[in-house]
């Protein structure tokens, strides 16, 4: 499928596949020489094309992905990490409330920013390893995923640090909507996720808790880690570059914030480009969830298995482990490209492959 989505962006986007570059161009994203030394003047980088060089780093991100199969761990693992923050947060906000004993306020808040400091600094560490992974990549095109998760073990307390401050400014935001939007927040995302297919894993009789079923705790369990999603994704691209420069530079985490602010001024459009292609894949796996709708007004109520033995259930959680699977492997690609805009902003060249610049006038 991403093989697929290559070729149509490739072809859409008015690409030259058969350029020199693309027919020698190795898997590996290896860095120039100039990448990690201190910033030329512009670096090059800018000028006209911006979203479509964004476009290339997505593509090349997806392409070295699907050329390079050790890479497939790290969407697994991000996804592990997912479940656990997911397990998480619904745990508790399902137990912490009626018929179950409420929470204190105070532990309410210390365990919400124990979930997002753990979730936070698995998925940096991991995004670390798969930076360090990829660009040291050897000269065969393959790459290796324990020597990038060892070479990322010796930047854990710069990450952890980072992590942790993320997780502050992320559990103060969560606890002002708590507050204070709780309401509109919840109505504005539960009706999402109370429609096809989510509405038959959501429905009470199968999670609502205590002796009376309700469907009040779930979906408020579900749209207060959806929202804690948001936030974290918020900070990623607000922060993009923070994690390359921690790890590839070794500098101090306010040198690297700093750094980070830096570069993205200089790759602002080629990040948009980028962010554009993955947000795209998402929103189309997420629009076919509309299918339900359509199956919900074929399938006859004579049909015994969808509707008197569980089918619509199996078929939303199938449809929603199909739409997590796609969404980490996007992530990983995302890290991937990150490596590819990281080194364009620092050398002002695009790094072996991810494409050329066959086509020169931007959008």
């Amino acid at each position: 499928m991403f093989t697929k989505t290559y070729e149509i962006i490739q072809h859409y986007f008015g690409w030259c596949p058969n350029a020199p570059v693309l027919r020698t161009a190795s898997t590996v994203l290896s860095t120039p020489p100039v990448t990690i030394n201190p910033l030329e003047p512009d670096g090059g980088a800018g000028g006209s094309g911006r979203i479509r060089r964004g476009v290339q780093f997505a593509a090349g991100g997806i392409q070295t992905l699907v050329r390079n199969k050790q890479l497939l761990w790290f969407p697994l693992l991000t996804g592990l990490v997912m479940l656990f923050m997911i397990a998480a947060f619904f745990s508790l906000m399902v137990y912490g409330t009626y018929p179950y004993p409420a929470i204190a306020y105070p532990l309410w808040l210390a365990l919400v920013f124990s979930i997002e400091a753990i979730t936070v600094f698995c998925l940096y560490f991991l995004l670390a390893g798969l930076i360090l992974s990829v660009s040291a990549g050897s000269s065969d095109g393959m790459v290796s995923f324990r020597k990038g998760l060892s070479d990322a073990r010796s930047h854990v307390r710069s990450i952890a640090s980072w992590s942790v401050g993320l997780a502050f400014l992320g559990t103060a935001l969560l606890a002002a909507i708590e507050l204070r939007y709780a309401d509109s927040l919840f109505i504005a995302i539960s009706s999402i996720i109370g429609q096809f297919p989510f509405y038959f894993v959501l429905r009470p009789e199968v999670l609502g808790p205590g002796p009376i079923p309700s469907v009040v705790n779930p979906l408020s369990a579900a749209t207060f880690t959806i929202a804690a999603m948001i936030i974290n994704v918020v900070f990623f691209i607000l922060t993009l570059f923070v994690v390359p420069v921690l790890v590839l530079e070794n500098k101090g985490l306010s040198g690297a914030v700093a750094e980070s602010f830096s570069l993205a001024k200089k790759v602002w459009g080629e990040i948009v480009g980028c962010l554009l292609v993955f947000g795209l894949i998402v929103i189309g796996i997420s629009l076919s969830s509309l299918i339900f709708r359509v199956a919900y007004g074929v399938i006859s109520f004579d049909d015994q298995f969808f509707w008197y033995q569980g089918g619509w259930i199996a078929s939303a959680a199938l449809y929603i482990l199909v739409w997590c699977t796609v969404t980490v492997i996007c992530s990983t690609a995302v890290g991937v490209s990150l490596f590819g805009l990281y080194s364009y902003a620092k050398s002002g060249r695009i790094p072996e492959g991810f494409g050329n610049n066959c086509g020169e006038e931007g959008i």
